[in-house]
């Protein structure tokens, strides 16, 4: 989280966020807008291509939620309801959270939308425009299966646009109201924190590509199959 400095003797500049979560996320928010576009105009071949890759961005985020630099891993950010009600509480505060990474709220909204994203993607496999596309393991399930894959794609997109909405309103809250710049520490990674946070040491490229390697696996086997 970024928060504008009230003093520069008690905020300093701290690198919070690694470059592949910052690349996940803006990889994400381009995708799901062109998945749309694609969509809409029956653009249905790069359509599929884009699924696959969106497929690919869960995967590897999720992987790196476990294998990832520190702020990256589920364990760093993911709360109990105890600790998401008590955050909830504090959004009304006119002041900075200074959160190193996600604050309990953030979590759970990113767990939220992994979830349906990837299940809005992965839905997607199964349907047909009952005119020229078929998706291509749209054959190896029954009729009833597809049609229920097909509400899925189609009422979780509704889903996750209501989703960003909500995320944006947060940010736009944090910034407006809160002083806190989240769009900026996730485009640069640093965040303006209490001088006590220590810099975080990112978890190595090598570490990052093993990880991308492991998580196309499965996207582009569909792909190269159909």
């Amino acid at each position: 989280m970024a928060s504008e400095p009230s003093s520069t003797s008690t905020l300093a500049p701290v690198r919070v966020w690694d470059p592949y979560v910052r690349l996940f996320h803006w990889a994400l928010v381009i995708s799901m807008a062109a998945a749309w576009i694609s969509g809409e105009n029956g653009w249905m071949d790069t359509h599929y291509q884009i699924g696959l890759f969106v497929i690919w961005l869960v995967i590897f985020r999720v992987l790196w939620g476990f294998v990832g630099s520190r702020t990256a891993r589920f364990t760093h950010f993911i709360k109990g309801p105890g600790a998401v009600i008590t955050y909830m509480k504090t959004m009304a505060a006119r002041k900075p959270s200074h959160a190193f990474g996600h604050n309990a709220g953030g979590g759970l909204m990113v767990l939220v939308l992994l979830l349906v994203v990837f299940a809005q993607a992965a839905s997607g496999l199964f349907n047909t425009d009952d005119v020229v596309y078929e998706a291509p393991f749209y054959d190896n399930v029954s009729e009833q299966f597809s049609r229920l894959m097909g509400f899925v794609h189609n009422q979780f997109f509704n889903l996750v646009l209501l989703l960003v909405a909500l995320h944006i309103a947060v940010i736009a809250m944090y910034f407006f109201w809160k002083r806190e710049n989240l769009v900026r520490a996730m485009v640069t990674g640093r965040a303006f924190l209490p001088k006590q946070n220590s810099e975080m040491d990112f978890a190595s490229p090598l570490r990052a590509l093993i990880v991308a390697v492991i998580a196309a696996v499965a996207p582009v086997a569909i792909y190269v199959m159909n």
